[in-house]
């Protein structure tokens, strides 16, 4: 018990124990500067010294822009550089979803050459200009115009352009060219509001750049129905009109062969 208490009595001893340091002038030995202090007050001063020292650095880093520069730390939601990627990632996704959407559509509306097809090639009256057979079935549509209006571009194969284009007075309605079934209503980046309708006998009419679709996929319209609403929407639209394609059997045909726009 007495050696427990003389070992902590040693302890305290040299923790008050007080030391001198001195600072002498090197060519005269004379002292310059004197320190006093004891083992306790420099232990206390170095602790103290290094909380303060730790509490400004952790304020540096948790309340000052140097917190950005700490992997893992910084608060990204903040980032600039982050905001505007993350802008234009959902950008591309919107568009992309949009593409997908536009392509299922033309995957439900393109038929490939069926049994029916190959069964009425006697049918065939020849082809066009363009190279696209024309139908006999078609001739016995009573196909309603659209929209009424002058024709700003024609049908042409070679230049990609597998429709016609209206131009028509603002605001003037869409009407569908036969009975039928909304098979897409959606908008996309290049065609804009864009409405497929499929009729009996494989036949497909698309209105595209429209600035107000009227219809909703599975709707069913008649001949003569307003359907959308002219515009002018989409990357490719150069201004108010309606692009209007007529397909049958999977084969773009030229609406003016059929149509009196």
């Amino acid at each position: 018990m007495n050696e427990h208490n003389d070992h902590k009595n040693t302890i305290k001893d040299r923790l008050d124990e007080v030391y001198r340091v001195s600072i002498v002038h090197e060519d005269n030995l004379q002292e310059v500067r004197k320190f006093k202090f004891s083992l306790f007050k420099l232990y206390s001063f170095l602790l103290l010294t290094l909380f303060i020292v730790s509490a400004i650095v952790i304020s540096i880093i948790f309340f000052t822009p140097i917190r950005t520069l700490v992997p893992g730390y910084a608060d990204i939601n903040n980032n600039v550089v982050f905001i505007e990627l993350n802008k234009t990632i959902s950008n591309l996704e919107t568009q992309v979803s949009d593409q997908s959407t536009y392509i299922d559509g033309i995957l439900n509306m393109v038929v490939s050459p069926s049994t029916e097809e190959k069964l009425n090639k006697s049918s065939l009256e020849g082809s066009n200009e363009n190279g696209y057979v024309t139908l006999a079935i078609l001739d016995q549509k009573s196909f309603i115009c659209p929209i009424k209006g002058v024709i700003e571009k024609s049908f042409k194969v070679q230049d990609k352009h597998l429709g016609v284009d209206i131009v028509a007075p603002k605001d003037s309605a869409i009407k569908s060219i036969l009975d039928g079934v909304v098979i897409n209503s959606d908008w996309t980046l290049e065609t804009g509001n864009t409405l497929s309708i499929q009729h009996s006998d494989n036949i497909i009419s698309i209105y595209k750049h429209n600035s107000v679709l009227l219809k909703e996929v599975g709707d069913l319209v008649t001949a003569g129905e307003a359907i959308a609403i002219i515009g002018n929407t989409g990357e490719m639209s150069s201004g108010p009109h309606l692009h209007f394609e007529l397909w049958h059997n999977g084969r773009a045909i030229d609406p003016e062969e059929y149509i009196h726009f």
